[in-house]
């Protein structure tokens, strides 16, 4: 055998022991994986149930944040519930006017100032079914997560702007009812999902009346997108 025999015989040995090393590779897949998420939303704020000349100005819209904890409830874990906690800012522009009488803080519909701005700081706390068809090798999947969340509010605050540029001011009012119940459902694939949010409760407390005895009575239906995030 000459000398160059004897270097190819040597590169075929070491070419075959690489791809064997190569085939004996094995990839891990982790059949216990969780889809905890972070969430991010943004919605459109609609009115329903307005009476007495109750109407939307404005853009109304919210901004919520939060985490969701996975707890898989079969072998397959493409159903899950879900138990969160998160934060969202609520916007509501209802063409509601507010003046004080002497302590007192009186509540009017009318559509004299150019700008209406009911704004809330809030705690939520949802709970959801969720269905997937993520595996342990696919990140990108469809869902649809169903649930129920209760809302807690931190503070809130009401402004209004006059067409001579003025503003007035209120702020934690007690009208504002301080917590509420909301149905939701987010449908989609990957990060974007359509998302619809109820609330069962109006903002305003049953109590709170006009100057002329009305009541104001409507309840929020938020449309809009929101993001998981792994």
């Amino acid at each position: 055998m000459n000398f160059k025999s004897v270097i190819l015989l040597l590169m075929l040995s070491c070419s075959l022991f690489a791809q064997q090393e190569d085939d004996e590779v094995e990839i891990y897949i982790d059949d216990h994986y969780l889809e905890d998420q972070f969430y991010l939303g943004i919605q459109y704020n609609f009115l329903l149930g307005t009476k007495n000349g109750i109407e939307n100005t404005g853009v109304p819209f919210s901004i919520e944040t939060g985490f969701i904890k996975d707890i898989p409830l079969n072998r397959a874990r493409n159903k899950a519930l879900g138990i969160g906690i998160g934060y969202n800012f609520d916007v509501l522009r209802p063409n509601i006017a507010i003046t004080k009488n002497g302590d007192d803080l009186v509540y009017n519909i009318n559509n004299n100032y150019s700008r209406y701005d009911y704004s809330s700081h809030n705690l939520e706390f949802p709970i959801e079914y969720r269905w997937r068809t993520s595996t342990p090798t696919n990140d990108s999947f469809w869902r649809i997560y169903s649930g129920a969340s209760f809302v807690y509010n931190l503070s809130n605050s009401a402004s209004f702007d006059d067409n001579s540029g003025n503003t007035t001011k209120f702020t934690n009012l007690s009208a504002f009812n301080s917590t509420n119940f909301t149905l939701y459902t987010s449908i989609g694939f990957g990060t974007w999902n359509f998302h619809v949010k109820y609330y069962l409760n109006p903002p305003f407390k049953d109590s709170v009346r006009t100057e002329t005895g009305e009541k104001l009575s409507f309840n929020q239906l938020k449309v809009g997108v929101m993001f998981y995030i792994l």
